[in-house]
């Protein structure tokens, strides 16, 4: 069974001493004590990996180094609020995990020894049993792959043992979004790669958005000198099973393909892989179900979903039967559709994650009947 991962966690009661007076549930979840194992405890013996922490001298955000019962290192981003009751007592809230060291020691088998991510034999043989997996339950899997933008300035900037500081970091900081059943590899020098398995492209996408907003947001630290810093930033690129590809090899080479896209489009971006373009089609789009209500009216069909125009667009997330006719098939095609974008009085866009009997067939061969009147790029449309 796999976990959604929290992305703040919670918050503890430490007082001028240093000692935890208070440790709540989202701690617990967060680094694995329980309250019985700190609360009375110094938390530079046992919670705070870099020893002791001063709460009086603290202001706004700082960061924290945070020490899981597993062994591992949790880099967190927190507030500290002094109590109005108890003046020698302060509040520390976990905003959002910034980065997670692993437990496990970088030269164990199957790992890259620089950032202690699986390595790249590592990688591919678990995209294969996911994709045997997906393609034996019809679940969904989905890859993003990541490049480092211009690693090289980095190195001509600050040396070359400050950008290797950064993929070690920025390995900790692509731990810390994924859920624990997902796979994070090191598959080339700053080349990066996720394995989502269950999730479809708009999922992905907003996983990926995830991962270059906290990597945007993250500072590095030049080496020769603590009190200079710079940023770096991601490109990444996303496909999915069933809707981009029908095997292990040609999913990862799409989402490599995306990955061309966001770079050539200035880099520092989110891109899902555009099998084919989107072509018009105008006609009812319903909510299934026993008695169909009418949504809204399609604008334009892709191999991986359709925008809807409709006044009251779902949240984004939902998932929802659908049906619709096509002017080549007898009878409306069946399909789950989940909402990635919304637009404000103009409708959304839905993409397919499970199709009925012989429809996405039917939806091909309209497709590639009517490929020449396309309407704009497929990716144009759900970009990040």
């Amino acid at each position: 069974m796999r976990h959604e991962r929290a992305q703040a966690g919670g918050s503890f009661l430490i007082d001028v001493k240093g000692t935890i007076v208070g440790f709540d549930g989202d701690m617990e979840r967060l680094t694995g004590w329980t309250a019985a194992d700190v609360v009375g405890r110094l938390a530079g013996a046992r919670l705070l990996a870099d020893g002791a922490f001063d709460p009086a001298a603290a202001r706004d955000s700082v960061e924290m180094a945070l020490l899981g019962r597993d062994g591992h290192v949790i880099d967190v981003e927190a507030t500290v609020t002094q109590s109005a009751a108890a003046p020698n007592r302060y509040t520390v809230s976990v905003l959002r995990v910034v980065s997670r060291a692993e437990s496990e020691r970088p030269s164990s088998a199957g790992r890259d020894p620089l950032t202690g991510l699986a390595a790249r034999e590592t990688f591919l043989e678990r995209l294969g049993v996911e994709m045997r997996e997906a393609s034996s339950t019809g679940r969904p899997l989905a890859v993003v792959v990541a490049d480092v933008d211009h690693l090289r300035k980095v190195v001509d900037a600050h040396g070359r043992e400050a950008a290797t500081n950064v993929l070690r970091k920025l390995a900790g900081v692509l731990r810390a979004i994924v859920r624990d059943g997902d796979l994070v590899a090191r598959v080339e020098d700053d080349d990066f790669a996720v394995i989502l398995p269950g999730l479809g492209r708009g999922s992905a996408r907003q996983i990926a958005a995830r991962l270059r907003s906290n990597v945007e947001r993250t500072r590095f630290t030049a080496l020769w000198d603590p009190d200079v810093t710079f940023g770096v930033t991601l490109s990444l690129g996303a496909a999915s099973y069933p809707t981009d590809a029908d095997n292990e090899t040609d999913l990862l080479s799409r989402a490599h393909e995306a990955l061309k896209e966001a770079r050539a489009l200035g880099r520092n971006r989110v891109w899902c892989y555009t099998r084919r373009p989107r072509v018009p089609l105008r006609t009812p789009v319903y909510l299934d179900g026993s008695s169909p209500l009418l949504l809204g009216y399609s604008q334009d069909l892709s191999p991986s979903g359709l925008f809807v125009s409709t006044p009251a667009p779902i949240d984004i997330g939902m998932r929802c039967a659908l049906s619709f006719p096509l002017p080549t098939s007898q009878g409306n095609v069946h399909v789950i559709g989940r909402v990635v974008r919304t637009v404000p009085s103009s409708g959304m866009g839905l993409e397919f994650e499970k199709f009925g009997p012989q429809d996405r067939h039917a939806i091909e061969a309209y497709l590639y009947e009517n490929e020449s009147r396309t309407l704009r790029p497929e990716g144009r449309v759900f970009s990040v």
